[in-house]
This record gives structure tokens, C-alpha cells and sequence, in this order.
């Protein structure tokens, strides 16, 4: 990852995973104390959910901001969202962390997701405060329809692609993505699951990219 260029407004924006807050990032945000950091969520970026829409609204955010560089660190759903908008936005994005990202989801491992999520009850299910079940699966329906294999070669920011190695619905699209990019390093993290930032908080060290 590059640093903020002299004279230029530096942000690094953690984008939580479709069933997160913004809070999932608290532990790396405290990490980054000198810098300056935007932490969402998915749900923060468009309601009802869309992602082109999301995209959209992480732009205004880092606009608001007064940023004119970002680093985009992402989780699964936020590392498409990451991917989209460093694709549109090549100027202003300087580096990118993909955790547990996908390109183009698996239909019928989204199927097979969709239908579980759909017999359990609200109470079980990994949802962000605001969201109810229905506008929930709506969001997981959006992310099934994603895909990004037009939008890699756009990207000319610097990337590092993380997944855990026990996240393996996720290791075929965490080594495509690397290959993909133009700058990409690949690290698979051992022993790890897909919520890096809390399984392997000192390997995802967002801090050691900037």
C-alpha cells in the first residue's frame, strides 16, 4: 500500500461484511490511531440495500470526508464493494485489503445460503442493528447478482488479498483476485476462518499496509 502523497488528505475505510456493524472494525481501527479512518457498514451505504447504490454512497462518505486518497479495506460483501469502487475511482484509490472477497459469488452456494437463512428465525440470524429479515436476505440477494470480472482490470491500485484457510467457500476467488489484479500479493492466513480482523487480528495488522 502506498502512503498519502505530500499535501494530499489520506483516509483508510473499513467496510464491514453483509452481516456486520461498523464496530467489527473497532479492534483495527484502534491499530490506527495517528491515521485518519472511516469505518461502515454495508447497510450504511444504501437503504434499502443496493450495489451500485452502495457504491454510490461510499463515494459521498469519502467526499464528505474531505479525502482525496483512500486505502478500502474490505470483508467479503465490503471487499465487493471495495473492488467495485477502486475499478470506478482508480484516482483516488491507492491500495486495497480484500478479506474473504469474492468476484463473482457461487449461485448455488448463495442458493443453498439464501434457503438456510430463510427458515431460521430473525433472532439467529447475522444481521446489523436497523435491518429486519426481509431487507437482510434482500441484501444477500443483491450480492448473489455481483459481478466484478469486468471491473479488475480497472484497478491499478496496489492490493493485498487475505483469506483465512478455513474459509475455503472463499479460497478460489481470494487466488483468482490476485491473479487478476495488476499488483496484487496473495497471503492465506493458517488456521484462520473468514473473519479475519477477529480471527487473526495481528496477521490482517491493517497498520503494516500504510
Amino acid at each position: 500500500m502506498t502512503a498519502a502523497r505530500a499535501g494530499v488528505t489520506h483516509l483508510v475505510v473499513f467496510i464491514a461484511g453483509a452481516g456486520q456493524d461498523a464496530a467489527a472494525w473497532d479492534d483495527q481501527v484502534s491499530r490506527l490511531s495517528e491515521q485518519k479512518t472511516l469505518a461502515v457498514s454495508a447497510t450504511d451505504l444504501a437503504s434499502p440495500f443496493g450495489f451500485d447504490a452502495a457504491v454510490a454512497g461510499l463515494h459521498d462518505r469519502i467526499v464528505d470526508a474531505g479525502a482525496t486518497s483512500v486505502t478500502l479495506v474490505g470483508l467479503s460483501l465490503g471487499g465487493m464493494i471495495a473492488t467495485r469502487y477502486a475499478a470506478r475511482h482508480p484516482d483516488v484509490v491507492d491500495g486495497l485489503l480484500l478479506s474473504g472477497s469474492q468476484i463473482r459469488p457461487n449461485p448455488a452456494l448463495m442458493r443453498l445460503q439464501r434457503t438456510i437463512l430463510r427458515l431460521l428465525p430473525a433472532r439467529a440470524l447475522p444481521m446489523p442493528d436497523g435491518l429486519d429479515k426481509a431487507g437482510f436476505l434482500a441484501l444477500i440477494d443483491a450480492a448473489a447478482r455481483v459481478d466484478l470480472r469486468e471491473d479488475l482490470p480497472q484497478i491499478t491500485a496496489t492490493a493485498l488479498v487475505l483469506c483465512g484457510a478455513k474459509d475455503r467457500p472463499n479460497l478460489p476467488a481470494a487466488r483468482d483476485l490476485a491473479a487478476s489484479l495488476l499488483d496484487a500479493e496473495l497471503r492465506i492466513v493458517p488456521a484462520a476462518g473468514h473473519e479475519l480482523a477477529t480471527d487473526a487480528p495481528e496477521d490482517f495488522a491493517v497498520r503494516t499496509l500504510l
